[in-house]
């Protein structure tokens, strides 16, 4: 009878122990947690480099009638068709993204490479992204950083890709 009674004095006390240490049934105890050890900062949505190459061509949404979205993530323009219930592979997030003015339809991806694209992962990451957008019948464009990217330059090369989808007598 004694041993029982220990028995149930030490199951109340590592069943006291493992609320202590994972938290209770409590409806704030995931708030709590979270508040005293986690810190959250906003953050910027851009770097300065995407910030800049963005200005270079942010007009031509008023030109051209388009919209334009930075960090655009694959799984919210594309859908996988497959067996596999693994969608991972569309949660990657391209630099910007043009889209028609009624949000209808993707028209352009553009991805701007800086240094951290020469790393072999995000080559692999680059290339898988690519194949994706071909597969989805998206046109995905790259800019370097390594060079200059005049506005001009920027511009035209967008146009070169996308006027020839806004004139055409298909709808959008």
């Amino acid at each position: 009878m004694i041993y029982i009674l220990g028995l149930i004095i030490l199951m109340i006390f590592v069943f006291a122990a493992i609320i202590r240490v994972f938290g209770g049934s409590d409806d704030n105890s995931d708030t709590d947690n979270y508040s005293d050890t986690t810190t959250y900062i906003p953050k910027k949505f851009l770097s300065n480099k995407e910030y800049n190459f963005l200005t270079k061509f942010i007009d031509l949404e008023d030109e051209l009638h388009v919209n334009i979205v930075p960090q655009v993530n694959l799984a919210s323009i594309i859908e996988k068709v497959s067996d596999s219930g693994f969608h991972n592979e569309l949660f990657r997030n391209v630099d910007y993204g043009i889209f028609s003015a009624d949000y209808s339809k993707v028209l352009l991806l553009i991805e701007l490479n800086d240094d951290s694209h020469n790393d072999y992962k995000r080559k692999q990451r680059d290339v898988k992204v690519k194949k994706i957008c071909d597969k989805a019948g998206i046109k995905l464009i790259t800019f370097y950083t390594k060079y200059s990217n005049e506005k001009n330059y920027v511009q035209n090369r967008i146009k070169e890709e996308i006027l020839p989808i806004l004139n055409s007598n298909s709808p959008i």
